[in-house]
């Protein structure tokens, strides 16, 4: 079945509204008449939603591919400055030779054994440096996809869980690690997960299983966070922590069903790979909907990539902004390996030679339609739309911290072109830009001279309006 259609959503209905209304000084506004054949698209500043973490990338795997490439400077400045992401996603790759009795990172092997964590190391503290300079604001989610093998029960950086000793699970010993690992990072991520996907188990990767409650044969993922918060507390910078990044969102549920509780984590974080092309539109609500009834604490998408095409993840996102209220969005695959064939779902794809061509892919286009004008701080607001076309346009919207942008994203999904045209409640728009991304076509600029014109919307397109208020 078409990936694309299966997104296709029915929107409520709502009247058009009044032809005037007053400002927050009480200035009288008076809202544009709407063309017969366009759709309006109202923006409700005053009704505001979550407030914005950001949207994102994540560098892992082949980060030294870029600190390495004769155009990494180049590269930097589409991710950290043109991009306008506000939020990195690091791998932890401290795994000091003999942990613990040497704990330095001078001398880190640099094998397959133990994730090339050398190369992996001065690759990420390199671009940490690049992202800030480029960004002093942007921040830093530091993840684990494991312990070093001397706190695995198998010796080994896949599968297997947290070792044990005459008085149980090494929780105390965990901690330290955590400690160590945070004294040695030349940097301080400002949120920190202690496991990617912790009921997780490749024998191809690096992973640890962990139970969120302990049993007899797994370690409790919720004691072992609370162990590490207390031992880093005291320290000059304390990250928030983040839990469970769990690997679909069906074991997501019974690990935040702890953690909501737990005062010692912030934040949730997810992954939705139990979603794919395949799945139909009322799971895919159902699904985001079980991530947004967690609403005592913001939540993050902190890893997806390559289920789903370059429109298909821009449908997604804005489902996962209206259904799961998602404060943050971080895209998998910043720069990732250009595949031998097939679809690329990187943003940025290269090789392994300093000069091999780096490649621009559609969906950089995709999330910077996003992440380019929606910042941290941001409030998402209610928009309605006027007429029976609009049940093909799926819309979210922004707005500043100080109310002076609203930032608006319309994805069409129907077969046909629309019309529309932004009305914003309450305040009157000054200017207007856009910008528009179709298939072959993407984040190209698109002519308009007020803010009451109506836009063309083609079929299959996603459009970003910026209003100064």
């Amino acid at each position: 079945m078409n990936d694309i259609k299966l997104f296709a959503l029915g929107l409520i209905l709502l009247t058009i509204p009044s032809s005037c209304n007053k400002d927050e000084s009480g200035t009288e506004v008076t809202q544009p008449i709407v063309p017969s054949d366009s759709v309006a698209v109202t923006v409700k500043l005053a009704n505001k939603k979550q407030e914005m973490i950001g949207f994102g990338g994540a560098l892992t795997w082949y980060s030294n591919w870029l600190t390495s490439h004769s155009k990494v400077n180049e590269i930097a400045d589409l991710m950290f400055t043109d991009l306008g992401i506000d939020i990195v996603r690091f791998k932890t790759w401290y795994y000091p030779d003999n942990y613990p009795t040497n704990k330095g990172v001078a001398t880190m092997s640099n094998t397959g054994d133990n994730d090339y964590a050398k190369a992996h190391w001065d690759a990420t503290n390199q671009l940490y440096t690049l992202a800030k300079n480029r960004n002093p604001n942007i921040k830093i989610l530091l993840s684990s996809w494991g312990p070093p093998v001397s706190l695995k029960d198998n010796n080994k950086l896949r599968e297997g869980t947290l070792k044990k000793n005459a008085g149980g699970f090494m929780y105390d010993e965990f901690a330290e690690y955590w400690n160590d690992l945070l004294e040695y990072t030349p940097f301080n991520p400002d949120y920190l997960s202690i496991q990617n996907e912790p009921t997780y188990v490749n024998s191809n990767w690096t992973t640890c299983r962990w139970a969120i409650s302990e049993t007899s044969v797994l370690p409790g993922y919720n004691t072992a966070l609370n162990r590490i918060y207390d031992r880093i507390k005291n320290r000059t910078h304390v990250p928030l922590f983040l839990g469970p990044e769990s690997q679909d969102i069906p074991t997501y549920s019974p690990f935040v069903s702890v953690l909501k509780d737990n005062p010692n984590v912030a934040l949730f974080g997810w992954h939705p790979y139990n979603i794919n092309s395949t799945t139909t539109a009322s799971a895919i609500t159902t699904s985001l909907k079980n991530v947004g009834s967690f609403s005592t604490k913001p939540n993050i998408m902190t890893e997806f990539s390559d289920n789903l095409s370059w429109f298909s993840t821009a449908l997604f996102i804005q489902e996962s902004l209206i259904h799961a209220n998602t404060s943050g969005y971080i895209y998998w695959k910043l720069m990732w390996a250009t595949p031998a064939s097939g679809e690329d779902a990187a943003m940025i794809s290269t090789g392994s030679a300093p000069t091999t061509p780096y490649q621009v892919t559609p969906y950089y286009y995709l999330i910077k339609h996003f992440s380019k004008n929606v910042d941290a701080g941001y409030h998402r607001v209610e928009t309605t739309t006027s007429t029976t076309p609009a049940s093909n346009l799926v819309t979210t919207a922004f707005v500043s911290p100080d109310s002076t942008k609203a930032t608006i994203i319309i994805v069409n999904n129907g077969t046909a072109s629309a019309k529309v045209h932004v009305v914003t409640e309450g305040k009157t728009a000054k200017s207007i830009s856009a910008v528009q991304s179709k298939e072959g076509s993407y984040y190209t600029s698109v002519s308009t001279t007020t803010p009451t014109k109506s836009l063309s919307l083609p079929a299959k397109s996603i459009t970003t309006v910026v209003l100064d208020l």
